[in-house]
């Protein structure tokens, strides 16, 4: 039986480049491109991003339609992003793209879909640079907690841009070190000061609707920002904040959930004809022999050891014993499906203790 990459979740792919159509969750993304394997790590890339945005950009299960992702030849620039008639987004990558453009890419991508379903197909709508970067670096930081520190030292060495200048940013000018790390920190800092007047998320479609950026911002912040000069000290105080803070990023739960479930699941799809299918990962791992099974295995090991220290206390136990499982790839049979039994029994405790704990507040909640 042939296996083949198919859905969005980490899966495997053929050896050979031919041309494929890719799709993650429904009404997310649809990648296409004639290289299988550049089209999967952009499926993986696009899914970790929904993954990490879904909270601060309050995304919907799932939009009317997917972003469409095409990864094309000679494109005159590293990526661009549109919206069409009938509130289609497009996204096109050219193969040579890095790593960070296509990160910007989907960032991008996202931030578009998101102002056409709040506000339809018309010439307003906007994406500021800034809130493209602070998706961009929110995502990274949450991904690879390494990189939280490694910001907080780049920032401890920069002075704060003026808050005018970092909402006003636009396209087309020079990287500008300041202003991509205030950008980051200017969302989690709105974010914080956001109470039950849901005030972020009134900004946020604001600004995605085409607003005046420092308008937008007095607008959703009544009361508390009451000229130029309030916000401003506001937002000095909240990079200085944010950068002095000693935690490292933490995921909740349902997070964690998601990225060990995402990382211990196996789909392929068995033949042009035939459906896709869900490999346990013991069957997975006993095929570590073969250098395309090798491969993967191998990358999603680097990607848990990125996020082990975030996860979640219900889950450390089950990052662990998967980074085991995952690792016993060269091991003999018995040890090897030792570490992957382990692994299914710390995720059955896991999932049983999330949900005895969530029922448990729930009903002193009710009380």
């Amino acid at each position: 039986m042939g296996l083949a990459l198919f859905a969005g979740l980490p899966v495997l792919f053929a050896a050979e480049a031919v041309p494929v159509m890719v799709r993650t969750a429904p009404g997310r993304f649809e990648i296409a491109a004639v290289d299988s394997g550049r089209a999967h790590a952009i499926a993986a890339q696009a899914e970790g991003a929904w993954q990490w945005l879904a909270a601060p950009l309050e995304l919907p299960v799932e939009f009317s339609s997917p972003i469409f992702v095409r990864v094309v030849t000679a494109a005159p620039e590293p990526f661009s992003v549109t919206a069409e008639t009938g509130g289609i987004v497009s996204v096109r990558v050219d193969e040579s793209a890095t790593p960070l453009q296509i990160r910007r890419a989907i960032a991008q991508g996202l931030l578009l879909r998101l102002a056409v379903a709040r506000h339809g197909i018309n010439e307003r709508l906007n994406v500021p640079r800034w809130m493209e970067e602070a998706c961009v670096g929110w995502w990274q930081v949450r991904a690879d907690a390494a990189r939280l520190d490694a910001l907080k030292q780049a920032s401890e060495r920069l002075a704060p841009p003026a808050l005018a200048a970092l909402l006003d940013w636009r396209y087309g000018g020079p990287s500008d070190p300041a202003l991509a790390a205030g950008a980051v920190w200017l969302l989690t800092a709105l974010q914080t000061e956001s109470g039950r007047d849901r005030e972020w998320p009134g900004l946020l479609t604001g600004l995605l609707r085409g607003d005046n950026a420092d308008s937008a911002v007095a607008a959703a912040f009544p009361g508390r920002f009451a000229n130029r000069e309030e916000r401003e000290l506001w937002w000095q105080m909240g990079w200085h904040q944010a950068v002095r803070a000693r935690v490292l990023p933490a995921q909740s739960a349902a997070d964690s959930r998601a990225t060990i479930g995402a990382l211990a699941r196996f789909v392929f799809a068995a033949g042009a004809e035939e459906s896709d299918v869900v490999l346990p990962l013991a069957a997975v791992v006993a095929r570590a022999a073969e250098p395309i099974v090798a491969s993967e295995l191998a990358r999603r090991s680097a990607d848990l050891s990125r996020v082990i220290t975030t996860l979640h206390p219900f889950y450390r136990n089950a990052g662990l014993s998967l980074a085991e499982a995952l690792a016993a790839r060269d091991a003999k049979p018995a040890k090897r499906d030792a570490a992957c039994a382990a692994f299914e029994q710390d995720w059955r405790d896991a999932v049983e203790l999330e949900a005895a704990t969530t029922a448990a507040l729930d009903r002193l909640e009710q009380r």
